[in-house]
């Protein structure tokens, strides 16, 4: 199985790639002084808002 990391912006319809982007959030998240782990960290965040937008995606689907 090959695993891509590339995915397709729903808006601008432009190849993302997803390693690209985590680079990208953890430089920010870096500058800004935002743990990475831990209660307020970015992936806590990040978990948090993929969880509640796929949740919220199946209830409009169902």
């Amino acid at each position: 199985m090959t695993e891509t990391t590339d995915m397709i912006d729903p808006v601008t319809g432009e190849i993302i790639d997803q390693k690209e982007l985590a680079e990208s959030l953890l430089e920010q998240a870096r500058e800004q002084g935002v743990s990475l782990v831990g209660p307020g960290g970015l992936l806590a965040g990040l978990t948090k808002s993929v969880l509640e937008t796929a949740l919220e995606a199946e209830i409009t689907e169902h």
